[in-house]
């Protein structure tokens, strides 16, 4: 009987403490139920974005293919709009780019590197992104701005690259000096394949002779530095 009654005891202990706390464990399970019900279809949702992204730029894949025109635009407005948190928007950015660069259209290729750069998606579509657009102002002669990209950057994927656009500026500088140490730099990565090993090779090879460019300024110098001693002993 005593043991009947503890257990009875136990059973009102239960009920008591159910009734208290009932309602707070319902509401946790539903909020976890939800939280996971909610990630799962937010995970659809991505998937499903992802896929309707890759699937507009195979579209405008083929348009840049076919060269048509319309169809080219419209498609990349539409990545650009409802696809700019994926990648497939900067890709189809880049893509574009090359597209309107190869027509000779500098300024729209300049817009699309930078939505590009800006909107990457991703790291390395970042980089790439940026050096292009680097490279492209250096083309334009627009070094400061290009230096500004490129300077204190530090991707080892992406360093050779860099590098060898510091190079490009310094060279169109005529700082030939810095232009040769960052050729150098550049040629001392192991990313740099075949080919653009041999180019980088080639523009630094283009530069010259060093010391000749030393004892060009030393003379330089001192010429100026004597002409300099002429006036003034002339006013004396």
């Amino acid at each position: 009987m005593v043991e009947q009654l503890t257990e009875d005891e136990q059973l009102e202990a239960l009920k008591k403490w159910w009734k208290e706390n009932g309602t707070a464990i319902i509401v946790g399970i539903i909020i976890g139920v939800s939280a996971i019900v909610g990630f799962w279809k937010w995970n659809q949702h991505v998937e499903n974005q992802a896929l309707a992204a890759s699937q507009e730029y195979d579209n405008f894949s083929q348009a840049i293919i076919d060269n048509k025109a319309d169809s080219i635009e419209k498609s990349y407005i539409v990545l650009k709009t409802e696809y700019a948190d994926t990648s497939y928007a900067a890709l189809a950015a880049l893509l574009f780019a090359s597209y309107e660069y190869e027509k000779n259209n500098p300024e729209k290729t300049l817009e699309l590197l930078r939505w590009a750069q800006e909107q990457p998606g991703h790291d390395a579509i970042f980089h790439i992104a940026q050096i292009r657009l680097a490279r492209l102002l250096v083309s334009l002669d627009k070094y400061d701005e290009a230096f500004s990209l490129v300077d204190k950057i530090n991707e080892p994927a992406f360093d050779a690259q860099y590098s060898e656009i510091k190079g490009d500026i310094y060279n169109k500088r005529g700082e030939q000096m810095l232009a040769r140490s960052s050729y150098q730099l550049a040629l001392a990565s192991s990313k740099l394949n075949g080919k653009q090993r041999e180019f980088v090779q080639m523009k630094l090879d283009d530069l010259g002779d060093t010391k000749t460019e030393i004892k060009s300024k030393t003379k330089n110098g001192d010429s100026n530095e004597l002409k300099s001693q002429a006036v003034k002993d002339m006013n004396k």
